[in-house]
């Protein structure tokens, strides 16, 4: 024991004790040592970015398969892709009765996405600016969701229905093509050859024999279930005089690959009408078959009030 004086002049003392010699220390430093280096691995387990908060963490079961799928907009029907403001994913499991796993919606497209579960592959339906939910009974079974059919009547050409789907296997990468359902026909150039400087006045474009309702997963085969006689007007900007005119005006419909008017399968055609000399005349325009996601343009040229010659590509 040592005795030393502080700053406030009080004693204080200093004990200086010796290690208890004997077995019992030794035993409980060795029992220490045992038990560090579990200690010290778990503790060397936690690193930046693997917490709660991390981009990277996701909780996938040991056994599970990885899905990758990649989106891809083809957009045919317009100059500048159409923009998506919701986009529907369906999961389901390619094998068996191919239920429906796992439902999502997205405001926008995502450049990639990695699906996580067990099984050999799966089906990646996408559907974008759907105009309402389809419900369980449609969407329950991969079976369901080929058979969804949508209606013209309900889709907007300025934000037009989309969909694409892909089968993706266990390990892999896999693309879904968004494309739109509907088409579009464009009046490219319109040509007046009639005499003593007759102009066309008021000149409109629309369709005829519509299809009024197609399947949205469907690439190919559109044959129309029912058939709307006419669509909407579409008027051209200007009236058609001497100089032929490139007005660049469209209307939409959805594909229709009866090429020719058949019993109960009629063609769809675009209709040009305009005024000539007071007199509403009409010129009827039959369409190739018309595809998914396709632009068809026509010229027009005009010679007389029943004579017209027209160039589809």
């Amino acid at each position: 024991m040592k005795t030393e004086w502080n700053q406030t002049g009080r004693a204080t003392q200093l004990i200086y004790r010796r290690s208890p010699r004997g077995p019992l220390p030794q035993l409980i430093l060795l029992f220490s040592l045992l038990i560090l280096p579990p200690a010290c691995l778990i503790s060397g387990c936690s690193r930046d970015g693997d917490g709660p908060d991390s981009l990277d963490a996701v909780e996938v079961k040991l056994d599970s398969s990885r899905f990758t799928v990649n989106f891809n907009v083809v957009d045919n029907i317009a100059e500048t892709p159409h923009t998506v403001q919701r986009l529907d994913l369906y999961i389901y499991d390619a094998d068996g009765m191919k239920p429906l796993l796992d439902k999502r919606r997205y405001d926008n497209v995502p450049e990639s996405l990695v699906i996580h579960g067990n099984g050999n592959a799966r089906i990646i339906v996408a559907i974008a600016n759907a105009p309402g939910d389809f419900g369980t009974e449609n969407t329950s079974r991969f079976e369901a969701i080929e058979m969804l059919s949508m209606n013209f009547a309900s889709e907007s050409p300025a934000v037009p229905v989309m969909s694409g789907m892909c089968t993706v296997e266990a390990g892999a990468t896999e693309t879904v093509n968004l494309a739109p359902l509907m088409a579009r026909i464009r009046l490219g150039e319109v040509g007046n050859r009639m005499k003593n400087y007759v102009r066309l006045e008021d000149p409109r474009i629309y369709l005829e024999n519509l299809n009024s309702g197609a399947e949205i997963m469907r690439e190919g085969g559109f044959r129309p279930v029912s058939i709307t006689e006419k669509g909407a007007k579409a008027p051209l900007p200007y009236d058609i005089g001497v100089f032929a005119q490139h007005p660049d005006t469209e209307v939409f419909c959805y594909p229709n690959d009866s090429a020719e008017a058949t019993i109960g399968t009629p063609g769809t055609r675009l209709i040009f009408e305009c005024e000539i000399k007071g007199e509403t005349c009409t010129f009827r325009i039959d369409l190739p078959a018309i595809r998914r996601n396709s632009t068809t343009t026509v010229d027009i040229t005009v010679s007389g009030k029943d004579d017209c010659e027209s160039k589809i590509y």
